[in-house]
């Protein structure tokens, strides 16, 4: 029997049920919606709406059916949703009393309550493979204190880099992503079981023992507002966006870095894959298949912000859509961190290639016009004689070479790194400072 069916006289047509069902995508939902159905019956009971026997009775029923799924139990059925499931279930084993769980309750603001803690949840699963991942950067930079190799704009080679800043690079970039998450969970960390469909109920809820006994920090203001508010979703979208961007650049300099052109790194085997063809061939496969599953999170942001741009205040079934877009990026997010972080655990870096590239002078042509200045040059002028000095040598006059030679005579490789001591630059010094704030991020 369906939820709503009392003032339908003909059956929903198979086609439209079908079109409409969404048990098989929000199943994801069904622990969150047994922990809510839960809370709601301790709320009905300790506000004297819900007999204590027959809130014992739903209770024990329904922490039955939580430990059952937890065990592996599956949810099966053609039930319209989840939160028809639970209740056909429960109803197979207490009977109409089943439906009790529906006082001062609708599906608008259990689902979004299931929702969020499913957000809430998501948040916390991903910061803990952020912090994985991180702390492989961190363990691969302090195995590459010593090594350098050239820093590239433009994707040309511009000032030498430690291979630890390098990589300590990307650390700080997913430091800020685990911080996005943090703000997302604080954000979805609000109760809404109180709304109703949209006006919230008559009964004598008490939202407040519902969000202590489901650990959220608030609970809702407006119940208009409540049903229908889907940023905290949106910012998931955004957030997972932002993470996937940030893999991604790692990836795509996964793939230059290990073509022969480059030759910085080499992909274990465990991780890389062979040609059907070419038998000498070993590709970055998982650095491209994180490239390349970038737009599907970029996708399922546009795809939530199109739904929610112009819907009226309260629920609307395009809500519906909601969830998928959000399970799609969590699940594919989390396998992108995993795949990323057993790629760059095993890693192999070419450091000597890399400090061979570092030789190159032309790196160290900015360091050049900083002497000049230093031994007396306006800084346009020795800008433009360092210049001259890579585009046309052959013409510097004596003075102008000696000038030149003079300045090459203070700079090695080692003098522009170790110069570079200041916070944030690329030198040995201000590296271990990071290496130091990162272990401490970590709590290593």
């Amino acid at each position: 029997m369906k939820l709503w069916g009392g003032r339908f006289q003909k059956p929903t047509d198979p086609v439209f049920e079908e079109f409409g069902r969404s048990l098989e995508s929000d199943q994801r939902l069904v622990v969150h919606d047994l922990e809510t159905c839960l809370a709601h019956i301790k709320m009905l009971k300790e506000q004297s709406v819900l007999p204590e026997v027959e809130a014992a009775k739903l209770t024990d029923a329904l922490e039955t059916m939580l430990s059952e799924l937890e065990s592996g139990s599956p949810v099966e059925g053609d039930d319209e949703d989840i939160h028809s499931w639970v209740e056909r279930i429960l109803k197979e084993r207490v009977g109409e009393l089943a439906s009790s769980i529906r006082i001062g309750r609708s599906r608008n603001d259990l689902v979004v309550t299931d929702f969020r803690l499913y957000v809430m949840a998501a948040c916390r699963e991903i910061q803990a493979l952020l912090r994985e991942l991180q702390a492989t950067l961190v363990r691969r930079a302090e195995e590459s204190k010593s090594s350098c190799l050239p820093g590239y704009t433009h994707l040309q080679r511009a000032q030498p880099v430690l291979l630890a800043h390098h990589l300590l690079a990307h650390f700080w970039s997913l430091e800020r992503d685990h911080r996005r998450f943090g703000q997302c969970f604080d954000e979805a960390d609000c109760c809404i079981l109180g709304a109703g469909a949209l006006a919230g109920s008559s009964w004598p809820v008490d939202p407040s023992i519902s969000a202590k006994e489901l650990g959220f920090s608030r609970i809702l203001q407006n119940s208009l507002d409540g049903v229908s508010d889907r940023d905290f979703a949106l910012q998931f979208l955004f957030c997972c966006a932002t993470c996937a961007t940030h893999l991604s650049r790692m990836a795509q300099e996964l793939v230059l870095w290990s073509s022969s052109e480059f030759g910085f790194v080499r992909f274990d085997d465990a991780w890389s894959t062979g040609s059907s063809l070419m038998p000498q061939k070993k590709n970055p496969d998982p650095a491209e298949l994180i490239r390349g599953k970038t737009g599907l999170f970029l996708g399922n942001l546009v795809e939530l912000l199109t739904t929610v741009k112009a819907l009226p205040l309260a629920y609307n079934r395009d809500l519906q859509q909601d969830k998928p877009p959000v399970f799609r990026s969590k699940e594919e997010l989390s396998a992108c961190l995993q795949v990323m972080n057993g790629t760059m655990a095993t890693l192999e870096f070419k450091t000597q290639v890399m400090q061979a590239a570092a030789q190159d002078k032309g790196l160290l042509i900015t360091d050049l016009a900083d002497v000049l200045v230093r031994q007396g040059l306006p800084f346009s002028e020795a800008h433009h004689l360092a210049g001259r000095t890579v585009s046309d040598p052959d013409n510097l006059s004596g003075e102008e070479k000696s000038k030149v030679d003079s300045a090459w005579s203070e700079l090695t490789l080692e003098k522009a790194l170790k110069s570079r001591a200041h916070p944030g630059a690329a030198g040995p010094d201000s590296v271990k400072r990071q290496l130091e704030s990162a272990r401490e991020i970590l709590s290593l």
